[in-house]
């Protein structure tokens, strides 16, 4: 099947058209995303308990750590690939992706055998020392293994859906990754419920499910569908410049590995088991409210991009403004929509309704999701900073929304005010985050991006240490 595009300009389509065009097919995708943790935890809950989804939860903080390697190379070859077909120039576009695949392709098998190695090790980070009970680290420790076995699924699926995308089908990965949503579900069920395989069935069928969206993704590349394909080059040039552009993506997403870590280590000090247990219930309900407020900034990122290398400062104004106002309305009503359906969706992981994790997932919810009204307007801020090259302004906003004021109040406000104190501590962080990112964007007006101090096309691949190498190979 061939998914069209020719009817969409990104020169000159009105942002509305051009934002709902990526925002509706990134919506799907991060919806059926999520539903791969979120089917795993219903799974586990009903089937293995609530020591089940604390072992999850502690092995979680490993999925952040393969997405912020695989954004370290996938976001920043996007934004250089789009800005490249911005300037019409096909070849350079090619020599990033192709490039960036083989070198997340290799490193994904070296991770493949450090984590099947050091499984037990491994795990002794992410509880940092703390001592969850013998059932939930054994169960944890079954999980974990499995999940490195499917190292390089992890890797190449969402980095081939980023440039999917940005090859302008959008609505490919969306079909890819609905198929891949719905056989997480129908795996899930046969190996739990059906082979009885318990706590490694659940691994299993998130292993499968991402390797049956990779292949999909995949064939779009093999049968040359767009202006993205494999050629027979790899440029050192090409990688560097795609981790220098995506480092705050990767940061950020690292921050976010690091953070579970924190929260699971201090709420195991102050609650124990218990405090894990909610903790899980909290991030698998909000992993759909964040993964929507990302769909936004994904919907930004290939219009600026593309927009920025080809000299239209006006409309990076419009995009930023719309997009801002799109992530303000929905955080708001997401917020209103968990707010009211809250125990539902507890119940949904519990398999006792009468149990008492149901009122403290609730409350712990009503507060911690606060911090993601605000997050998303840091998030679009970062992202389309990020978008246009401006790597350092983005890179500020990252490191404060993703971890630096996270990581001052969560251990004190744990220790002080309890569990309560650990869920408060995070929309307190967010909204630390926003002042920085008002000074930044002010910064930006005056001095940076919409300053028009900035030469429109500014061809930031020429910083890279090895950039005229590569300008020379791509002319070959």
């Amino acid at each position: 099947m061939v998914f069209k595009s020719s009817s969409i300009d990104l020169k000159k389509d009105s942002i509305p058209k051009l934002f709902f065009y990526y925002f509706i097919p990134a919506l799907c995708t991060m919806l059926c995303l999520s539903t791969y943790s979120t089917i795993d935890g219903i799974f586990v809950g009903k089937k293995i308990g609530e020591n089940g989804l604390a072992a999850i939860g502690i092995c979680w903080a490993i999925f952040p750590a393969f997405i912020a390697f695989e954004l370290l190379f996938a976001f920043g070859g996007a934004a250089l690939v789009s800005y490249f077909l911005g300037k019409d120039q096909a070849h350079r576009a090619r020599l990033v992706f192709s490039s960036v695949f083989y070198c997340v392709a290799a490193m994904s098998l070296v991770f493949l055998g450090i984590g099947v190695i050091f499984t037990h090790e491994i795990l002794d980070i992410l509880i940092a020392g703390k001592s969850p009970s013998q059932e939930i680290r054994a169960l944890a420790q079954e999980y974990l293994f499995i999940i490195f076995l499917g190292t390089p699924f992890f890797l190449l699926h969402p980095l081939s859906d980023i440039f999917v995308i940005n090859d302008k089908r959008p609505i490919l990965g969306t079909i890819a990754m609905l198929i891949g949503a719905l056989s997480n579900i129908a795996l899930n069920y046969f190996f739990l419920f059906v082979l009885d395989m318990g706590i490694d069935g659940s691994a299993l069928a998130t292993l499968c499910a991402h390797a049956i969206t990779f292949f999909i993704l995949f064939l779009h590349f093999l049968r040359r569908r767009g202006k993205l394909y494999f050629i027979p080059r790899f440029s050192l040039a090409a990688v560097i410049s795609s981790a220098k552009t995506g480092l705050p993506e990767s940061v950020s997403e690292l921050s976010a590995s690091i953070v579970m870590l924190l929260f699971n280590a201090t709420l195991l000090s102050v609650v124990g088991d218990k405090g894990v247990q909610i903790y899980s219930i909290v991030m698998y309900c909000g992993i759909v409210f964040f993964t929507i407020l990302l769909s936004v900034s994904q919907a930004l990122q290939p219009i600026a991009s593309f927009n920025y290398g080809a000299g239209n400062f006006a409309r990076l104004r419009q995009i930023l403004f719309f997009s801002l106002l799109m992530v303000v309305g929905i955080g708001v009503a997401l917020y209103a929509v968990f707010y009211a359906f809250d125990r539902h969706l507890v119940e949904l992981f519990l398999r006792d309704k009468g149990s008492a994790l149901l009122s403290e997932s609730i409350e712990a919810m009503s507060v911690y999701y606060i911090g993601y009204v605000i997050l998303g307007v840091n998030i679009v801020c970062a992202v389309f900073l990020q978008s246009v090259q401006r790597t350092k302004s983005s890179f500020i906003i990252t490191m404060c929304h993703a971890i630096l004021f996270l990581a001052i109040l969560l251990p004190f406000m744990g220790e002080k005010w309890g569990a309560m104190g650990a869920w408060s501590s995070y929309p307190l962080a967010q909204a630390c985050a926003l002042i920085v990112t008002i000074a930044v964007m002010i910064y930006e007006v005056r001095y940076g991006i919409f300053s028009g101090k900035i030469a429109a096309g500014k061809e930031v691949w020429r910083k890279a240490k090895h950039g005229k190498a590569v300008e020379s190979d791509t002319r070959k």
